[in-house]
């Protein structure tokens, strides 16, 4: 420490420790994806098959459920993290609508339901800051000098 109280500010990190954090990042990025992904399309699944086996709900009620979902395809695709952070928003009134449900008649399927969209917001919050901090990353290795 310096006689004002203040530390010294760290040297710029290497290329190499930049390398080492963006392998670091991109391992928890591909598992985010894979959980956000992977619950994403047995939330969907499940909606729809609770919606067409057991009551018999119709069409037009599925596509009023599946469909704020369905819009997020295309940023998957691209990769996008700004369409993950907007999953985050979009899922909520998903939660809202099961939580009733649960604590009603309390489903397996109302609980299984329930995991999926918790996993689905965590997951999708995360992939989208890892999203961001690999970009960072990124861009601070293509513009750190060589030694």
């Amino acid at each position: 420490m310096s006689e004002s109280g203040l530390e010294k500010p760290s040297a710029m990190p290497s290329k190499q420790e930049l390398l080492s954090a963006l392998i670091q990042v991109e391992k928890k990025l591909a598992l985010g994806l894979r959980t956000t992904h992977g619950s994403y399309i047995l939330f969907i699944t499940l909606m729809s098959f609770s919606n067409f086996y057991p009551s018999n709900s119709g069409f037009k009620l599925w596509l009023v459920k599946i469909f704020p979902l369905l819009i997020f395809i295309p940023g998957f695709i691209k990769k996008k993290y700004r369409t993950y952070s907007w999953l985050c928003f979009a899922i909520l009134p998903y939660f809202i609508w099961i939580i009733p449900l649960l604590m009603g008649r309390g489903n397996w399927s109302d609980w299984v339901m329930t995991f999926l969209i918790v996993t689905l917001f965590i997951s999708s919050m995360m992939t989208s800051r890892w999203m961001q901090q690999q970009s960072y990353l990124g861009w601070q290795i293509s513009n750190t000098p060589s030694n």
